[in-house]
């Protein structure tokens, strides 16, 4: 009559019935954590407080496993302790820099195309502010320092060395050809520090947009040199696209109107060593020793209001 009035098989009722009589429905049942008693949580949270926070929900679980207490889930554990835990700082996003005048910072890189068993890479050098690509050019295979120096050489006779070279940090750029080029023209070298893509990101950005317009023109049927199409594509970027970010101008458009004579640079140089120096003199770990350089460029660009901060990333 019961399991008639509530809709259910007596069957069902029955059993319903025996797991709620049994121990076994609520702990240790298959599929299902161990409860955790009361007994049990002010245990554990007094591990927790006399451990200063330092035993995580992890850590507790092997310690209760290890006293006896049960074998509850690091998951169950955190919820008996997440009154006691102190919140996660987030680290802060890195800002984003921007350059305020031409020749004032180029970035460097190269990305490479495969046809067949013809390997090339493309070389490009870009203007940090205009995102005027000023030089590029395309070798067989992997690029060697000699490239790198013959192509930039070019771009320095063009338009005037600039005061700082980004660059990735390849090993090219530790050649000597490379750095005897940089230190004859004055140009301090930038290294973008590792595992952070974006502090490189307009070049890393034109690289794709490159790519992106010569396989484009393939799948169009624009057959002929690889060599022609990548001329075409850097006339697009430089010469007929308007950039948003530019205000509807072109690249070559911001880089003529507002280029102007650069700092005294022996006077640049002599303001990045010494603050190199003296951020070196207050690191408090070898990370920050090996940033000096960056961060000492990034402070007197700053200073001199040859870059501005925008914001966070």
């Amino acid at each position: 009559m019961v399991a008639e009035a509530l809709g259910v098989t007596a069957r069902g009722l029955e059993v319903w019935l025996e797991r709620q009589e049994s121990a076994a429905a609520t702990i240790g049942c298959r599929g299902r954590p161990e409860v955790t008693p009361p007994q049990g949580k002010e245990r554990i949270r007094a591990c927790y407080v006399a451990r200063f926070g330092q035993w995580g929900p992890q850590v507790l679980k092997s310690w209760c496993e290890r006293e006896g207490l049960g074998t509850w889930s690091a998951t169950t554990i955190g919820k008996v302790i997440a009154d006691l835990r102190e919140p996660e700082e987030a680290e802060p996003p890195p800002q984003r820099m921007e350059v305020t005048e031409p020749d004032v910072m180029w970035s460097e890189d190269g990305t490479g195309f495969g046809r067949r068993s013809r390997k090339r890479e493309l070389l490009v050098v870009q203007d940090e502010h205009s995102r005027l690509k000023l030089n590029h050019r395309l070798v067989k295979g992997p690029a060697r320092s000699r490239d790198v120096v013959s192509y930039l050489e070019e771009a320095f006779r063009r338009y005037g060395p600039p005061l700082v070279l980004k660059h990735d940090g390849d090993s090219i750029f530790h050649e000597r050809e490379v750095i005897l080029l940089l230190d004859k023209h004055g140009v301090v070298p930038l290294t973008s520090p590792p595992g952070w893509p974006g502090y490189n990101g307009k070049t890393e950005r034109a690289m794709r947009d490159i790519k992106s317009y010569e396989r484009a023109m393939l799948r169009h049927g624009i057959k002929g040199r690889l060599e022609d199409r990548l001329d075409i594509t850097l006339t697009d970027l430089n010469e007929e696209r308007p950039r948003p970010m530019l205000g509807g101008r072109t690249a070559s458009e911001v880089y003529r109107a507002q280029r102007g004579p650069l700092p005294d640079r022996q006077t640049f140089i002599k303001s990045v060593d010494e603050e190199e120096a003296r951020l070196e003199s207050e690191a408090t770990s070898r990370r920050e020793a090996r940033s000096a350089r960056r961060r000492a460029i990034e402070n007197v660009l700053l200073r001199d209001g040859l870059m501005v901060i925008e914001g966070a990333m």
